[in-house]
């Protein structure tokens, strides 16, 4: 064998000139490490092994294992249920919002129709409005103008009857009916005026031709004037004014109006209404003796001004004097 002082020469024989033994020592040193851990591992691991061996030979151990095992499933179909129901429960909100979109939807649409189906009554309303008023307008401008060759050709007629001797034609004996079949207006029947004038439910009959004309609201003066507002009723504007005033005002009216009246024909009667109503305040009523006379006059005073108002002439049919002036 050799000798201790042959392996310190073979030793030195191998040494790197220049380099030091250190790191090589450590890499062993690593090594010899690593199979220490190595081998008190996999001898751990034996005896782990021998004792869970050991354990499963051992029945309470087994009866653990087991609890063990019906505890981790009884946990896992738990966590089943619980995502089962939280799952049912989020399908569930699910379906209520769909529904509520869906219930939103079919509002949103049913509203949508109903206010479409309320534009297109609308428009179907405006166009049947239209059209009705296109067609009262035009019956209205019709009758406007039927009633205008009406009032040329009974001017026509009137003037026919004023130049030619002998009997009215029987034109003018028609009699003029504002409501056909309805009742007649008592008032106008008395009076030949009315206080709702054309708007009168009752029916109006006017002649065509008499011998008496109204000349609405033709006498004027401050007195026969109503106070249109309440609070100039008690006002003393009046006070200057008194009925020898008036008196007075309608002498001289009379001086003026009657000459030209009996330039047409023979008076027989002059009224003038100093009436409680507005209505038939100021009407003046003139008699002639031939219906003749009353024509001219209607004919002459169309269109006539008198103290700055037009003068509104018309056939009247008074068949009582007493009646037709007496009232309120």
């Amino acid at each position: 064998m050799p000798s201790n002082k042959q392996l310190a020469d073979n030793t030195q024989a191998f040494k790197m000139p220049g380099k030091s033994q250190r790191p090589w020592r450590k890499e062993l040193k690593k090594q010899q490490r690593k199979r220490r851990r190595s081998k008190a591992a996999q001898s751990r691991d034996l005896e782990l092994a021998i004792d869970e061996a050991n354990k499963l030979k051992n029945p309470a151990y087994q009866q653990f294992l087991q609890q063990q095992a019906q505890l981790e499933a009884q946990q896992l179909r738990e966590a089943e249920r619980l995502h089962a129901e939280e799952e049912e429960a989020w399908l569930r909100r699910e379906l209520l919002v769909q529904r509520e979109l869906r219930l939103q939807q079919e509002k949103r649409a049913a509203a949508e129709a109903s206010e479409m189906s309320l534009r297109m009554e609308q428009e179907k309303a405006l166009v049947a409005k239209l059209a009705e008023e296109e067609r009262c307008r035009k019956v209205r401008k019709e009758n406007e103008v039927a009633a205008a060759a009406e009032f040329e050709r009974m001017l026509q007629c009137m003037e026919e009857y004023l130049n030619k001797e002998g009997p009215p034609p029987v034109e003018l004996r028609r009699i003029v009916e504002s409501r056909p079949g309805q009742n007649l207006c008592v008032l106008y029947e008395r009076t030949s005026c009315c206080r709702f004038g054309l708007t009168c439910i009752n029916n109006h009959r006017r002649p065509l031709l008499s011998n008496i004309i109204v000349l609405r609201h033709f006498f004027t003066h401050p007195l026969l004037m109503e106070v249109e507002h309440k609070e100039y009723a008690n006002a003393d504007g009046a006070l200057e004014l008194s009925e020898q005033d008036l008196c007075e005002a309608y002498n001289e009216f009379f001086g003026d109006v009657l000459p030209e009246l009996e330039s047409f024909g023979y008076v027989i009667n002059f009224r003038a209404v100093r009436n409680t109503l507005r209505y038939l305040r100021g009407h003046v009523f003139v008699e002639y003796v031939e219906e003749r006379s009353a024509l001219k006059a209607f004919i002459k005073l169309q269109g006539r001004f008198y103290a700055g108002k037009q003068i509104n002439a018309e056939f009247a049919n008074i068949p009582n004097w007493r009646n037709a002036i007496c009232g309120r």
